[in-house]
C-alpha cells in the first residue's frame, strides 16, 4: 500500500474555466509592474495569491471582478513542491511554484458569483 503526501486545500481565483497557465503565472513573470515596490512586495509578486477558502475568494472576486469570475479549488502536496506563506489577512496566501505544476493541482473550478 502506498501512502500518499499530506495536501493543503487553497483556493484561487481565476480568469477561465477550465483555467490556464496563465491564470498560475505571477505577475512578476508576465512583467506587470509593482506599484510602490519594497522587498517583501518583489518577493510575494512573484507568488500568487490564493485563499484559505472559498468564501474568502469568492468575496475577494466579488471585490476585485478585474482578477477573474472562477474560483480554482488546489490540492497542493505538502511535499516541498511548491512554497506557500500565509501573507496578510483574510485567510490570504502566497504560493511559488511552477505554472504547470500548479495547473495540475486544480481539483474543481465553480463560478465567483
Amino acid at each position: 500500500m502506498t501512502t500518499q503526501a499530506p495536501s493543503r486545500i487553497l483556493f484561487r481565483i481565476v480568469t477561465t474555466d477550465p483555467p490556464t497557465l496563465v491564470d498560475f503565472t505571477s505577475n512578476a513573470t508576465r512583467g506587470r509592474p509593482l506599484q510602490n515596490p519594497t522587498s517583501e512586495r518583489r518577493r510575494q509578486w512573484a507568488g500568487l495569491s490564493a485563499f484559505a477558502t472559498a468564501a474568502q475568494a469568492r468575496r475577494n472576486a466579488r471585490k476585485f471582478p478585474q482578477l477573474g469570475l472562477f474560483i480554482a479549488m488546489l490540492v497542493v502536496p505538502d511535499d516541498g513542491s511548491v512554497h506557500l506563506e500565509r501573507t496578510g489577512s483574510s485567510g490570504h496566501h502566497t504560493i511559488w511554484g511552477s505554472p504547470a505544476f500548479l495547473l495540475s493541482c486544480v481539483a474543481q473550478v465553480t463560478s465567483a458569483t
